[in-house]
C-alpha cells in the first residue's frame, strides 16, 4: 500500500476521536440521539480543524441504519459501506471554488428532489461555500429554507462572514475552535508513540505545533515534512530546524540570554551564526519575541531583569521589527537592535547618560546657532535651572562638584525648584488680590497697531506656543512691566521677573536664548528691530505678578466657583438636610 500522510491516516472516524471541539461533537450526538435533524448546517472556522471532517462524520451517522446509541454509526450496514465506497450517489460533495456557478447550483438544485437509493436521507457537502457566486447564493435559498425531508445541507466555510445574511438565517450554525497548543502537543506525541517515532526533546514536538498555528491538519503536515528530513524516525533538533527554515531553540535560547545579561558579543556572533544557516530574518524575530514572551510568562527570567523591563524588551523588539523588515539591510539593522538591547544598561545609567536623567554640567557651554524654530526641551530647561543649585552647592559642599552630580535626580530638581519657589513667595507676602490683578494687566495688555494689525502680548505667547511651547511657558513665569511700544520700525519690550522666577531670568538672559526670542519677536510683530530689556522686580513694590501666577489664580477662581454650585446644588443640600450632616471638603479633578 502507497504511503498515507498522517493527516489523512489519522483523520478521525469517531465523534469521540474529534479533539477540541466537544462542544460541536455534542450537540450532533444529542441531535442524533433524538432524531432531531436540522436541514441545513453550517460549519465555520479556519483551515484544518475538522469542517470537513465533521461533516462527513455526520453525514454517515445520519444514514446509517444501525446507529449507536452515542451517535456514532456502525461501520457495517449497506449505508456506511456506501459511504465508504467514496463514491456513493446518496452523499454528494461538493468544493464551492470549482463549482461556484448558478448553473452547477441549479443542477444540483433539479436532483435534490430524488430519493436516496439507500437509507433516509441525502446529504449535500458543500466545502468553501463562500465561493459561490451571489446568482448561485439566489438560486439556493429557497431549497435551503424548505428542502425536502430527505434532503440534508452541510455547508463549510473558512470566511462566513462573505456569506449572505439569508443563506445563514436559514442554518444551524458551529463555529469550530482553533486547536489549543496542549491539545497539538498531546495528539502529536500520541501519534509519534504509535508510529514509533522518538524526539530529541518535547520541546521539538512544541515547535512543531506553534508552526503550525492551530490548525491541525496544518501541524500534522509539517510533522511529515519534518520526518521526511529524519532517518530512522529518530527527530533531532537540527532536522527540524532544517526542515522548517526556523532557528535552533539552542541558538535563540543562548541570543536572548546575551540580550538579557548584556553580552553584546554573544548577540553579535548568535545572529551571524543563525543567518548564515539560511533562517530568515522574520522567523528569527518571530523565535525570539516567542521565547521571550515564554520566559515572561513562565516567570522564568533573571533575578536581575526586572519584569518591567522584559516587557520593555518585547515591546521594544516588536515596534522595532517593522523598521527592519522595511531596511535596505535588514540583517544588520537586526542585529543592530539586538545589540542596542544588549547594551540598555548602559543607557539607562544616571552617572553617565543625561538621556533620561539630566545631570549638572560643569563644562562651559559652546555657543552653537540653531535654527529659530529650534525647541528647547522641558529636560534641557531643567539642566540650565540646575547650574544655579550647582554654583550654591559648590560653595557650601568641599565635596567635587562632580561626585554630587551622580546623586541628583529628575525628580528631586523638581522638588528643589517648588521649593525655592515656595520660599520666594512665603518671602514676598500674600498674593495680590484680584483687583490689583486686573489693574495690573490693564495697565500692560494694551495692544499695538502694526503693518499686520492689532497685536498683543497674550497674542504673542500663543503663537510662540505653537512653535516651542517650552519657550512660552518660561515667558509666562514673567510679565510685561509696560504696554508694548511699536514706532513703526521697531517693538520696545520690558520684561520683568519676580524674585521666584529668577531661574527663569537667567534662563531667558543666556544669549543664544535671548537671542531666539529676539528673532521670534520680529517674526510676529513683523518690525525689523526689537528693543528688549529683561529685569528683575519687586513684586510688591512694583505692583507686579507672573503670568503664570495669574493663570493659577483664575484656574482657582474656576475651581472654587465649581466648588460653589457643587454644594448649592438642591439635591446636595437636600440629601444634607435629611442626614443632618454637612459636606465638608469637595475635591474636583482638574483633568
Amino acid at each position: 500500500m502507497s504511503y498515507q500522510v498522517l493527516a489523512r491516516k489519522w483523520r478521525p472516524k469517531r465523534f469521540e476521536e474529534v479533539i477540541g471541539q466537544e462542544h460541536i461533537t455534542r450537540s450532533l450526538q444529542n441531535a442524533l440521539s433524538r432524531d432531531q435533524i436540522g436541514h441545513a448546517y453550517i460549519l465555520t472556522g479556519t483551515r484544518g480543524i475538522g469542517k470537513t471532517t465533521i461533516a462527513r462524520m455526520f453525514a454517515k451517522s445520519l444514514r446509517c441504519e444501525n446507529r449507536q446509541d452515542d451517535g456514532n454509526p456502525c461501520g457495517h450496514c449497506n449505508s456506511c459501506e456506501d459511504f465508504d465506497s467514496q463514491s456513493s450517489m446518496n452523499v454528494i460533495e461538493i468544493d464551492g471554488a470549482s463549482n461556484n456557478s448558478v448553473d452547477d447550483v441549479r443542477d444540483l438544485i433539479s436532483n435534490v428532489q430524488y430519493l436516496p437509493t439507500v437509507g433516509k436521507y441525502k446529504v449535500y457537502i458543500i466545502d468553501e461555500v463562500h465561493m459561490l457566486s451571489t446568482n448561485a447564493f439566489n438560486a439556493l435559498l429557497k431549497t435551503l429554507e424548505e428542502p425536502p425531508a430527505h434532503a440534508v445541507f452541510i455547508l463549510a466555510t473558512t470566511e462566513p462572514e462573505k456569506l449572505l445574511g439569508t443563506v445563514l438565517s436559514r442554518c444551524q450554525r458551529f463555529d469550530f475552535r482553533n486547536a489549543a497548543l496542549p491539545d497539538l502537543v498531546k495528539h502529536v506525541k500520541h501519534i509519534a508513540n504509535v508510529e514509533g517515532i522518538s524526539f530529541q526533546n518535547d520541546e521539538l514536538i512544541e515547535i512543531i505545533c506553534k508552526q503550525g498555528n492551530g490548525s491541525f491538519r496544518d501541524t500534522l503536515s509539517l510533522f511529515d515534512q519534518v520526518l521526511s528530513f529524519c532517518e530512522d524516525n529518530n527527530v533531532t533538533e537540527d532536522r527540524v530546524s532544517l526542515a522548517l527554515g526556523i532557528a535552533k531553540i539552542s541558538a535563540v535560547k543562548d541570543l536572548v540570554q546575551g540580550i538579557l545579561v548584556g553580552d553584546e558579543r554573544t548577540v553579535s556572533l548568535k545572529v551571524r551564526e543563525i543567518i548564515a544557516e539560511n533562517i530568515s530574518v522574520k522567523n528569527l524575530l518571530t523565535s525570539v519575541l516567542d521565547y521571550i514572551f515564554e520566559l515572561i510568562d513562565s516567570g522564568k527570567m533573571p533575578a536581575d531583569v526586572s519584569p518591567a523591563e522584559s516587557m520593555w524588551i518585547y515591546e521594544t523588539i516588536s515596534k522595532d521589527a517593522n523598521w527592519v523588515m522595511d531596511s535596505l539591510l535588514p540583517v544588520k539593522s537586526l542585529e543592530i537592535i539586538l545589540k542596542k538591547l544588549a547594551l540598555r544598561r548602559s543607557f539607562f545609567d544616571g552617572a553617565t547618560s543625561s538621556a533620561v536623567i539630566p545631570s549638572i554640567q560643569t563644562e562651559k557651554k559652546t555657543e552653537k546657532i540653531e535654527p529659530i524654530e529650534s525647541i528647547k526641551t522641558e529636560v534641557e530647561v531643567l539642566k540650565e535651572t540646575t547650574e544655579v543649585q550647582a554654583e550654591v552647592q559648590k560653595e557650601e559642599a568641599p565635596e567635587p562638584i562632580q561626585e554630587e552630580r551622580k546623586e541628583i535626580k529628575f525628580d528631586k530638581i523638581l522638588e528643589e525648584i517648588e521649593e525655592e519657589k515656595s520660599m520666594s513667595q512665603a518671602e514676598e507676602g500674600p498674593q495680590m488680590d484680584e483687583e490689583a490683578v486686573a489693574r495690573f494687566q490693564l495697565s500692560v495688555s494694551a495692544p499695538v497697531l502694526t503693518s499686520d494689525g492689532e497685536k498683543t502680548w497674550e497674542g504673542f505667547l500663543g503663537a510662540l506656543g505653537g512653535i516651542s511651547p517650552a519657550a512660552a511657558s518660561n515667558l509666562e513665569q514673567g510679565n510685561l512691566v509696560s504696554p508694548l511700544h511699536y514706532d513703526g520700525r521697531r517693538v520696545m519690550v520690558e520684561l520683568g521677573f519676580s524674585k521666584s522666577g529668577k531661574v527663569f531670568f537667567d534662563y531667558i538672559n543666556e544669549s543664544e536664548s535671548r537671542a531666539k526670542l529676539v528673532d521670534n519677536l520680529k517674526k510676529y510683530f513683523n518690525c525689523e528691530d526689537v528693543s528688549l530689556n529683561i529685569m528683575m522686580v519687586e513684586s510688591e513694590e512694583e505692583n507686579f505678578i507672573s503670568r503664570a501666577d495669574i493663570k493659577e489664580m483664575d484656574e482657582e477662581k474656576k475651581l472654587n466657583e465649581k466648588r460653589e454650585k457643587i454644594l448649592n446644588d438642591p439635591l446636595i443640600v437636600s440629601a444634607q438636610d435629611i442626614f443632618n450632616s454637612k459636606v465638608d471638603k469637595v475635591v474636583i479633578d482638574k483633568k
